[in-house]
């Protein structure tokens, strides 16, 4: 019983989320333990505590020095497997992170941050359908709302091949009736959409984002360049004059700042780009 209440303790400090461990300066954090280890020096959860630290921050040789010490003094120690793993993707080496993840995830089968990482790991190999499965099995488990699992499904999947497209789209949609409609993934299925050439689909998704905001200058403007993207340069035009008019509608204090300035020379352009003909002569 012991040894697995330190198991699921040690467990828990290595999937301790980023914003956790990175609170504060990490170079305290890290000198901080250094001198618990000192007083303690048989304690393989500070050694993993501290190879977590270093991982944040970067230093990848500290990080798997502190992991083999860890491991050397509770060999039982399988979460190593995964801080390793998700520390070589981090540094950008993906076959090594496959090995450790794909040993860990043997034991551990329903461990979201432990698939989220295979998953990642797969996409940097060029393997988006074997990545778009872990990334399911990790919805499949997650106990909280992620959208970014769905959209980097969807990603994964459209890499794929435009065959794949509809696939991805399925997936959004369904990560759309689970969290509700978020903008995030709304945004996604409107670039897939276009990706297929479906403009009246993707128009219909950019109605009702527009529809639960209460600011529509910026979706007038995007349905501007999905009309102009399906050849309806007149449609095109109208949007982008309701775009002008909503913004016109703003107070100084909302108008007046960098984005929506951008955004009021950005339709300015495509204004003049849709001129007729008539009179642009």
């Amino acid at each position: 019983m012991g040894l697995k209440i330190i198991s699921i303790a040690l467990l828990a400090v290595a999937i301790l989320p980023l914003r956790l461990l990175a609170h504060g300066d990490l170079h305290e954090q890290i000198r901080a333990v250094t001198e618990q280890i000192a007083k303690d020096p048989k304690s393989s959860e500070l050694y993993l505590k501290r190879g977590e630290l270093h991982r944040n921050h970067q230093e990848w040789d500290l990080a798997q020095a502190d992991y083999d010490h860890a491991l050397a003094l509770n060999p039982s120690l399988a979460v190593i497997d995964f801080t390793r793993g998700r520390m070589f993707l981090e540094a950008n080496w993906p076959r090594s992170a496959k090995i450790c993840l794909d040993r860990f995830l043997l034991k551990h089968t329903n461990h979201v941050e432990g698939f989220i990482a295979r998953a990642r790991t797969l996409v940097k190999l060029e393997k988006p359908l074997e990545a778009a499965r872990d990334f399911t099995t990790a919805i499949r488990y997650a106990p909280a709302g992620r959208p970014e699992l769905y959209i980097e499904r969807a990603q994964a999947l459209a890499s794929a091949g435009d065959k794949h497209y509809a696939e991805a789209l399925r997936g959004l949609d369904e990560g759309i009736e689970r969290l509700g409609p978020l903008v995030t993934i709304q945004l996604h299925a409107i670039d897939l959409e276009l990706k297929r050439k479906q403009f009246d689909a993707a128009l219909a998704r950019l109605e009702k984002i527009a529809a639960q905001s209460p600011r529509k200058e910026t979706w007038l403007a995007r349905r501007g360049e999905i009309l102009l993207q399906a050849g309806r340069p007149e449609e095109a035009r109208a949007a982008y004059e309701q775009a002008l008019k909503a913004l016109d509608s703003l107070p100084p204090g909302r108008r007046n700042v960098p984005a929506m300035s951008e955004l009021e020379r950005r339709i300015k352009a495509a204004l003049e780009t849709t001129r007729p003909v008539s009179a642009a002569n």
